[in-house]
């Protein structure tokens, strides 16, 4: 007792929420530090408050002077001294981070209400409580989520109003109401658009010649206009996360007048009937295979017949070739599918084009581990130069405003790394489960082209899979196209002995 009496500190206290600003809260941490200061003898040097600041980083104004508080003061400060770890910090990086850097200063963390000591369950336990307190920062913030995401759920608006909405009451049981002075004129921009006169800049002008304003006193623009028409919030529609939730509040518009607006040409002076789709689920190949005398698209009709049966074809876009004229839809497709079976891989080149890309990956798998070696050492070196931004800022080489700077910076790179890292761990992959999903679609491309009749967009995509480029036709046959990379391959590399090297157990011949 003789030492501690000659013994000093410091007190930080911090509260996160301005609820605990206007309460006890830090009157009761004070308090409780200085009543541990008496009982262990120690003298309060200076007291450090924090309101309203999270935890969460160290980028805190009274916190990063308290530490410098401790690098500068000769004699050393004895002791840190708060009321528990979790008003020191609710990562457990920074935690052991900031404690080793006032260890260097010849300062110890200490707090009131919890069990602090150098000795080695003194230390675990130290770990063990920051530990928790960053899952318990992490838990609350979880429950802040699927709390907000529930209260979206159940009808209820839990962000700032938007433009045309307000909030009379603060509270869980609260809700938007329309504005009595805003919401007519949203209504009234609806309205106006609907009538497709008007482009979101003429809106914006009608609008603020109307008196409507933003919230900061500043005159609407067109790019806030056209969000408001196309946000369904202002037919009762909560839209959050890819869903969408009906709300427990007066509607500004009704559902058939804000999907009329969506109708309009966006941005246009007038409502413009739509064109005609170059997507025809009748006709797969318009638009997909050209002439390969002129280069015109062909397209896809079916004209009425005198006894009014229709008769689908295919034709020529241009009046000038007559290379490629009426072709009966059915004679066209039979002929692709064909020229499909001529590019599609046979069994045996299937069997070697994997046994191919399975030594490839498993060479990139030996590069990609010897990448995130390289990357794990750099990780090493930049928490190695974080430590030394602390040590920088302890001896007061960095202004708090430079150790926020740099340590931003080594953050950032660190954040870039970690994730780099993450994002590897997906490239994983059961490849053999690949290619043969793969080839099950290519292998058999004219039975897949079939099956997927009743799903247009698919067949769509599946044809351009197959080939980067339009396909030709000169009216007889389809042209050789620029193929998709696999069937690329069947019809080059693999022709080419000297660019194959055969797996264990397949004799490298030629495909037939």
């Amino acid at each position: 007792m003789e030492q501690e009496l000659l013994k000093n500190c410091i007190i930080y206290c911090r509260v996160s929420s301005k609820e605990q600003v206007e309460g006890t809260s830090l009157e009761s941490q004070e308090r409780n530090c200085r009543r541990y200061a008496d009982a262990h003898g120690l003298k309060v040097l200076e007291v450090f408050v924090d309101r309203g600041e999270s935890a969460r980083t160290v980028d805190r104004p009274e916190f990063l002077k308290a530490i410098s508080y401790c690098a500068r003061r000769k004699p050393p400060v004895d002791f840190f001294l708060v009321y528990k770890l979790d008003r020191f910090a609710r990562n457990t990086n920074d935690h052991l981070t900031v404690r080793a850097t006032l260890k260097k200063s010849g300062t110890e963390l200490r707090s009131s209400t919890e069990v602090v000591s150098d000795d080695p369950a003194g230390k675990l336990m130290e770990t063990m409580i920051a530990s928790f307190a960053e899952f318990d920062n992490n838990v609350r913030a979880e429950r802040t989520r699927l709390g907000m995401r529930e209260r979206a759920r159940a009808g209820y608006w839990v962000w700032a109003p938007p433009i045309g909405y307000h909030k009379p009451m603060e509270g869980k049981k609260t809700n938007i109401v329309p504005d009595p002075a805003r919401a007519p004129l949203i209504r009234r921009a609806f309205e106006e658009y609907a009538k497709g006169i008007y482009t979101y800049k003429a809106l914006a002008e009608l609008l603020e010649d109307a008196g409507l304003r933003m919230p900061s006193g500043h005159a609407v623009s067109f790019q806030t206009v056209e969000k408001i028409l196309h946000n369904p919030i202002y037919y009762g529609i909560i839209r959050t996360s890819g869903e969408e939730y009906a709300g427990c509040f007066e509607a500004i518009v009704t559902r058939e007048l804000f999907l009329t607006c969506q109708k309009k040409t966006i941005g246009g002076v007038t409502s413009a009937p739509a064109p005609r789709s170059v997507s025809n689920p009748e006709f797969p190949l318009r638009k997909f295979v050209v002439c390969g005398e002129c280069g015109a698209s062909l397209t896809g009709s079916a004209p009425k017949g005198r006894r009014g049966k229709h008769y689908p074809y295919y034709h020529h876009q241009s009046d000038r070739c007559q290379k490629v004229r009426f072709i009966p839809k059915e004679a066209f497709e039979q002929q692709f599918l064909e020229f499909l079976d001529s590019v599609s891989p046979s069994v045996r080149y299937q069997e070697l084009f994997k046994a191919v890309v399975r030594d490839v990956w498993q060479s990139n798998y030996r590069a990609l581990d010897d990448q995130n070696a390289k990357v794990r050492r750099s990780l090493e070196k930049l928490e190695q130069e974080r430590q030394q931004i602390f040590e920088l800022h302890r001896k007061g080489t960095y202004s708090d405003e430079d150790f926020l700077s740099q340590k931003k910076l080594v953050n950032q790179q660190i954040e870039r790394l970690e994730g780099l890292l993450d994002t590897r761990k997906g490239e994983r992959f059961d490849m053999d489960a690949a290619l043969t999903h793969c080839f099950n679609f290519v292998g058999n491309a004219t039975g897949t082209w079939l099956n997927l009749k009743d799903n247009h967009p698919a067949r769509i995509r599946f044809q351009q899979l197959l080939f980067r480029e339009k396909l030709t036709f000169d009216g007889n046959k389809f042209g050789t196209p620029v193929l998709s990379l696999v069937l690329e391959q069947k019809k080059t590399s693999l022709v080419e002995k000297s660019s194959l090297v055969a797996p264990r157990g397949i004799e490298p011949r030629l495909p037939h």
